[in-house]
């Protein structure tokens, strides 16, 4: 796409992150330095790490590795340290000493749960035009899978017994492939992001946050691939990124439980491209809030699902406003979805859509869903128009589509849900434009 472009040299790179807000490095560290070797068997963990930590006790600087196949146990990037990955260099995922461990987004952040992890820093970047390969197919995706089969025929007992307080939604635990957690000030640039063993790149608990040109792949049958997780983070902008993966392209969280985590807030995601996956979803766990979120200028490609909100009444609070401006999306199967009884589904598929419900008490755990802004938004191709689904003590509030266009097997499926159709036109196969469940109260003008 026209919006996602490669660094072609060091100059530039230093450029754009210092544009970011980056002081220019003053220490250049490699690996070769410490005993790093180019092979495709040579493990290179205590080489890489070595060069982080010399830039680290510098002050700061900047961690080059050059053209080549880098192999790698789990390294810990530190403040003040900017990863370079040349064109050409292959950062990948070696764990035959067996020190990776896995992660969940329930439990505190541990040392080398992640192929690449900042704790606690400051200033951190991730840049270039070279690629890191998780090795998810070669370590973790065939044991991940044999798990999901069990579950999905029904035998939940056996995850359970192996992940206990692990939630099903969740999947196996496996390593991320980068986690920025609490950190402060960080840019992430010009990379590809390949492989991953579970989520690709994994904000928390993080704030001033810039993710720009860089790319993101993984089958569409890989498990728990979601391609962006920022979970309990302020302040990030995504921008001029491409996104394919077997689950969600983005996913806005805040925990499953109330911990005292801050909300997810003021995220801006622009100039993208969504290819197959799962959408962009704010949810499903969102027990410490989300506040305001902004998608725009986005292209969304054979996904399951365009921008969605998923809760339920175990794991929400207050969400919104969720603001959708100039999207285009071709043959997603449900442009809109926001459902506060999501139990784990993909998409649309399986849900009751119209049906009545019984109310049950609001608790500390209501999604309440308020501001849901959609203009200019085309799609063709859909199965579904939209699924806008409340819940009877909380219905969604302020949702307002306007200047929007859906093509779809069928309309609008709407309830407890209040709101305005604003020059909205639905075109349906079957059924009515928007089937109106129970206190399905959406105005329309034209």
């Amino acid at each position: 796409m026209f919006f996602t472009f490669r660094l072609k040299g060091l100059l530039l790179a230093a450029s754009l992150c210092a544009a970011a807000g980056y002081a220019e490095a003053t220490t250049l560290c490699t690996p070769d330095a410490f005993g790093g070797y180019l092979s495709r068997v040579t493990l290179n963990t205590k080489a890489i790490q070595s060069a982080i930590d010399h830039c680290a006790l510098q002050g700061g600087g900047e961690v080059r590795l050059r053209k080549g196949l880098w192999l790698s146990g789990p390294l810990t990037l530190k403040s003040h340290v900017t990863l370079n990955l040349m064109e050409g260099a292959i950062l990948k995922a070696d764990n035959r000493e067996k020190d990776f461990v896995a992660a969940y987004i329930g439990s505190p952040t541990q040392d080398k749960e992640a192929f690449i992890l900042a704790n606690g820093a400051t200033d951190v970047g991730i840049i270039g035009s070279g690629t890191i390969d998780g090795s998810g197919e070669e370590l973790w995706w065939e044991e991940a899978l044999r798990i999901r089969k069990e579950v999905r025929s029904g035998n939940t007992k056996l995850f359970e017994e192996l992940f206990p307080n692990v939630k099903l939604a969740n999947g196996m635990p496996r390593p991320w492939l980068i986690e920025l957690n609490e950190v402060t000030g960080a840019t992430v640039f010009g990379v590809t992001l390949t492989n991953s063993p579970m989520w690709n790149l994994v904000l928390r608990n993080s704030e001033d946050i810039v993710v720009d040109s860089v790319t993101i792949s993984a089958p569409e049958e890989s498990p728990n691939t979601d391609g962006m997780d920022i979970v309990s983070s302020q302040r990030v902008t995504v921008r001029n990124v491409e996104i394919a993966t077997g689950d969600d392209n983005i996913a806005i969280k805040s925990g499953v439980n109330k911990d005292g985590s801050q909300s997810s807030a003021e995220i801006l995601i622009e100039n993208s491209v969504m290819n197959k996956g799962h959408g962009i979803s704010l949810g499903s766990e969102t027990a410490n809030g989300i506040g305001k979120v902004t998608v725009r200028n986005v292209t969304f490609n054979e996904g399951e699902n365009g921008v969605r909100i998923k809760s339920a009444r175990d794991r929400g609070a207050e969400i919104g406003p969720l603001y959708v401006e100039d999207v285009t999306m071709h043959n997603v199967a449900t442009p809109l979805l926001v459902t506060l009884s999501y139990v784990g589904q993909a998409g649309a598929a399986g849900l009751d859509l119209t049906g009545e419900m019984e109310a049950e008490p609001v608790t500390a755990f209501t999604p309440l869903v308020k501001g849901v802004h959609v203009t200019n938004l085309k799609a063709t191709g859909a199965q579904l128009a939209a699924l806008l689904s409340g819940l009877p003590e909380a219905p969604l509030k302020e949702v307002v589509l306007e200047n929007v266009q859906l093509e779809a097997k069928q309309g609008i499926q709407a309830r407890y849900v209040e709101g305005s159709l604003i020059f909205t036109q639905v075109e349906c196969e079957a059924g009515p434009a928007v089937n109106r469940g129970a206190h399905a109260l959406l105005k329309e003008a034209r």
